[in-house]
């Protein structure tokens, strides 16, 4: 026998746990750093010799930075090491130490599937964020998503070969589960399933389904978003 309860509520208070301002932090060894900047991308440059150089640089469509004497220096396709190692083989080395970060991220994105707040959609990639972090930044998942049964999709190499990593999101949240809150990277696919009860309710009876949309809802015996 299927049992009435509080579903409503346990989604609620999900919702709050995620879109709360102080997440959980994400593993402490997988911060991405190979980004590779595109045009859209601002960089935050600063130059150890000459400081009235230092300021914000658009990656222009065609790829390139423009430097103040240096001109046009193509960065399409590179991290932000190799960048500032670029500068300075440009520059003769007369700018001595340089150091460059990614300000704003436009260049790649993120895509989304599943019972997702506004639905499924691509949004743009804003550098190193945590799975927790880009739900909260799409707006929370649905009441039918299954907290517990997350994918990343992730491609590796120029084959396109996939890493299909499976996080619990009620494990991070309540948990404090650092290792499975993962660092996003560009060009990744989230997939947040839908739950068993809202598998169920698609095949109910119209009856049952009016019953539901007057306040009623089903939960299973555990509690689907109560705290593992």
């Amino acid at each position: 026998m299927i049992a009435l309860g509080c579903g409503h509520q346990d989604y609620a208070r999900l919702q709050r746990a995620l879109l709360q301002h102080d997440l959980p932090p994400g593993p402490s060894t997988d911060l991405p750093s190979d980004y590779q900047v595109g045009p859209g991308d601002v960089l935050a440059i600063r130059f150890n010799l000459r400081p009235e150089w230092n300021g914000e640089y658009l990656v222009w469509p065609h790829g390139c930075i423009v430097l103040p004497e240096a001109g046009a220096l193509p960065v399409h396709g590179h991290t932000t090491d190799e960048i500032a190692e670029l500068i300075r083989e440009q520059s003769a080395d007369e700018v001595g130490l340089v150091f460059v970060e990614v300000r704003r991220f436009e260049n790649q994105q993120v895509y989304l599937f599943g019972e997702i707040q506004g639905g499924s959609r691509a949004i743009p990639y804003h550098g190193p964020e945590t799975l927790a972090q880009l739900l909260q930044r799409a707006g929370g998942l649905t009441p039918d998503a299954d907290p517990t049964s997350i994918r990343v999709h992730r491609l590796y190499g120029s084959n396109g070969e996939e890493e299909i990593i499976r996080v619990n999101l009620l494990a991070v949240l309540y948990a404090q589960d650092r290792q499975q809150n993962i660092y996003i990277r560009p060009y990744d696919r989230i997939v947040v399933s839908r739950n068993s009860w809202a598998c169920l309710r698609a095949c109910l009876p119209r009856a049952w389904k009016n019953l539901l949309s007057a306040g009623l809802t089903f939960q299973n015996g555990n509690g689907l978003y109560s705290s593992p």
